[in-house]
């Protein structure tokens, strides 16, 4: 049967996106969390994810836009900036490539110090971790910290052709337009472990359709594949711009339906995407 990595991004967010992962990890419907370490409370977060050690793998959710450093050398550069301009600034090379790269081991130390080991991968919320110099800032810090471990780095490469199929058309083509068939390339240069495929991105003002979505998501996939995921209690704080979607992905990925999904497409969850 073709294998792949569940991962649920954005704990640590706020308490309900948290709640909603721990569910899943205790349903043992996850494989993968991917966990943002600026939040007031990551060391209270950490203490509850830690009790899943032996179920799932947990990353770093390189956060560069939500909060506020942990670094001073970003605090006194250009700090965290909404996504669209930080998008911006990246494409034209104008951002501290020094200060990200502060700001990224800081996070790798807050994750490190809270959980007892190093990620087991690094993305970016908002894949930002593939945008022109914040990943060379990702690729100099892999190398000269974390080659030789188990850690990988996510790749939300997929072909343009394959963009043009299934949910979130426009938006996978944005993704790849960012940065990821570049980070692709430079992750196959440096032989980096990376997942084989992805998928799991579609318009969330459509959530309410994700589990008529969820079987594209299997069948798109290579064997060592990752899916991505956003759940959360529908008690999420509209502070959070996914709070009115994340609930819809909670529920299909407790029921029933969703483990039938899997066993039709001959497909297992495990742990890992290397």
């Amino acid at each position: 049967m073709k294998k792949f990595t569940l991962c649920a991004d954005d704990y640590g967010q706020n308490g309900a996106v948290s709640q909603a992962i721990i569910q899943l990890l205790e349903r043992e419907r996850l494989s993968a969390v991917s966990c943002m370490v600026t939040q007031p409370d990551w060391q209270v977060a950490a203490g509850e994810l830690k009790r899943f050690q032996d179920r799932a793998e947990f990353g770093l959710h390189f956060n560069l836009t939500e909060g506020e450093p942990l670094s001073s050398a970003l605090k006194q550069s250009h700090g965290f900036m909404s996504l669209p301009k930080l998008l911006l600034r990246a494409q034209f090379r104008y951002l501290n490539a020094d200060a990200i790269q502060a700001e990224l081991e800081a996070q790798i130390d807050a994750f490190s110090q809270a959980m007892g080991h190093l990620p087991h991968f690094i993305d970016g919320h908002q894949h930002i971790h593939q945008f022109p110099v914040i990943r060379d800032a990702l690729l100099a810090v892999y190398e000269s910290r974390l080659q030789g471990s188990q850690c990988y780095l996510r790749c939300t490469a997929e072909s343009y052709q394959d963009c043009l199929r299934g949910p979130g058309r426009f938006k996978r083509i944005i993704l790849q337009w960012s940065g990821a068939q570049a980070f692709k390339k430079a992750l196959q240069a440096r032989r980096i472990p990376h997942n084989t495929s992805f998928s799991g991105v579609y318009d969330f003002a459509k959530a309410a359709y994700y589990a008529s979505f969820f079987p594209f998501f299997l069948r798109s996939i290579s064997d060592g594949g990752l899916i991505l995921c956003h759940p959360g209690l529908a008690a999420a704080s509209k502070s959070d711009p996914l709070y009115d979607a994340r609930h819809y992905e909670l529920n299909y990925l407790a029921s029933e339906q969703f483990v039938r999904d899997c066993q039709s497409q001959e497909v297992n969850l495990h742990e890992g995407s290397r």
